[in-house]
């Protein structure tokens, strides 16, 4: 069989999906093209307010309404409580010394709670992405998208005319002719391997492992009284020396919890052996453990020996990588969606001629290698959550400070994903990480934290009064209006327009 299109999109996930959909509202013919079916298995699940503001800004720049409901829980809930999703208040953090039961003290110095919305409508999701990616594909479809599943490519030719892709579906021959092919398909995914890319370093990051699943009947972890938020609402983290645990909870009962580890303590767990390598890191939480007291595995286990990953090349003359598979870092901070968003914004305009391959190129392994540079100074400090701490600042402070500057409509403020081409913002975090991983003196280490974000502090972040609890203050965002060349009445406005207030 023959097929004929402007552009061709491999793989079927969320990214692929919106891909196609942007693509067919600028008037391109699109093929989207799975090799597997819908609905799947899919890890990498939560959302954050930046994610959700690039979800609502492609809904809108591309006459997508039927986005928006997924940009905050309240609209999802009302209009599809069919689709699987959790509710995400904030980001909520624990620290462990392996083999001990937690604890903390007056202070609260063995916990984070950063809150990121200050009320359940608006609050962010995570993703049940077998729900959400089947949703897409079918949105996909109903705006023209011709849809092919359980299609195995295996060739890739491309001419000054064009690019030919093929390989065999229902049995047959299948071959795709279009004029610009996009890969969705994650990291190591069929462009790299098909045509040879070679690897590159991502800076600062150590090399880990992950191993993650589905549970039912995963029981609570306490929450206490005051909280800014109930912490169980969040995209949870349980932190140890080398590595981290996940808890993501979805309102159809399902638990997606997994562990990110440097390659040193993966092995020392034995998590290549799945459910035993499970159970051992359990038995060195006892805290955790009793949350997993009469857990039932969904599905299976799936381990990944190498989390990071970043492609030597990203684009071609007729094809470029959705950032989700130029290169992933780690699931720790959230940075795939809004990465990937992001790339979907930037391919939107190069295909309608508003930028070129190598911008597109450059921005998005710049961003990668700021992600990376951050979580590898993360891991170096998982046995110091003092530095730890201060280290997730960086980035709570780069995003609430985007968003904010996006949703007043000056997205010159912040042009980039973390500030990373912030001319003081950029280096000065690329610095701090580098002395995190050298083991620079960590008195100064802080203090350049402290300077660094100040300019930026926008959510009343990194406050010792506070005592690591930072719920949303929205008088913090209006005692910090200079800061975002505004004013407070701007910002209120804003606010009630962004159904904030």
């Amino acid at each position: 069989m023959e097929h004929r299109a402007d552009i061709a999109i491999i793989g079927a996930g969320f990214g692929g999906s919106l891909m196609a959909m942007v693509a067919r509202r600028l008037g391109r013919s699109v093929m989207l093209i799975e090799r597997g079916t819908h609905p799947r298995f899919a890890i990498g699940e939560s959302t954050t307010p930046l994610a959700n503001l690039l979800l609502q800004q492609l809904a809108e720049e591309y006459d997508l309404p039927q986005l928006l409901p997924f940009r905050r829980w309240g609209e999802w809930q009302r209009e599809h409580s069919g689709i699987g999703c959790g509710l995400k208040r904030g980001f909520s953090f624990f620290h462990h010394t392996l083999g001990q039961a937690f604890s903390d003290d007056e202070q609260r110095s063995r916990q984070l709670l950063v809150a990121a919305s200050p009320r359940d409508e608006v609050a962010d999701t995570h993703w049940f992405r077998a729900d959400f990616d089947q949703h897409l594909v079918n949105e996909a479809q109903r705006l023209g998208v011709e849809y092919f599943e359980q299609t195995e490519l295996t060739n890739f030719d491309e001419q000054p005319a064009g690019v030919t892709l093929g390989g065999r579906r229902n049995g047959g021959s299948v071959r795709f002719h279009v004029g610009f092919v996009i890969d969705a398909t994650g990291p190591r995914g069929w462009l790299h391997r098909t045509l040879g890319l070679a690897k590159r370093e991502l800076p600062m990051m150590p090399a880990t492992s992950g191993l993650f699943a589905h549970f039912n009947n995963v029981g609570a972890w306490p929450s206490a009284v005051g909280a800014p938020y109930p912490v169980e609402d969040a995209a949870v983290h349980h932190v140890f020396d080398g590595g981290w645990v996940w808890i993501l909870k979805f309102n159809n009962g399902i638990t997606s919890a997994g562990v990110g580890a440097t390659r040193q303590r993966a092995d020392e767990l034995g998590l290549a052996k799945g459910e035993a390598g499970w159970q051992r890191l359990l038995a060195k939480l006892p805290s955790l453990a009793k949350q997993f007291t009469g857990a039932e595995l969904v599905g299976g286990f799936v381990f990944t020996p190498e989390l990071s990953f970043c492609s030597g090349q990203i684009n071609g003359a007729r094809w470029a990588l959705l950032p989700s598979s130029a290169g992933f870092v780690d699931p720790l901070l959230s940075s795939g969606f809004p990465l990937t968003l992001l790339g979907i914004q930037r391919l939107a305009k190069l295909l309608d001629g508003g930028i070129d391959l190598a911008d597109y190129e450059r921005r998005t392994l710049a961003e990668l290698d700021q992600v990376s540079r951050l979580v590898g100074a993360l891991y170096a400090s998982m046995g110091d959550f003092e530095l730890f701490t201060a280290l997730t600042q960086i980035y709570f402070v780069a995003l609430s400070y985007s968003e904010t500057a996006h949703r007043l409509g000056k997205p010159e403020l912040a042009e980039s994903f973390l500030l990373r081409d912030h001319p003081e913002f950029g280096p000065a975090t690329r610095g701090i990480c580098e002395s995190v991983v050298r083991l620079a003196k960590r008195k100064e280490v802080l203090a350049k934290v402290r300077k660094t974000i100040e300019p930026f502090n926008v959510a009343g972040l990194a406050d010792p009064a506070k005592r690591n609890w930072y719920p949303v203050n929205i008088d913090d965002l209006f005692s910090t209006a200079a800061k975002l060349n505004s004013s407070e009445p701007e910002i209120r406005e804003m606010l009630l327009r962004e159904q904030l207030l």
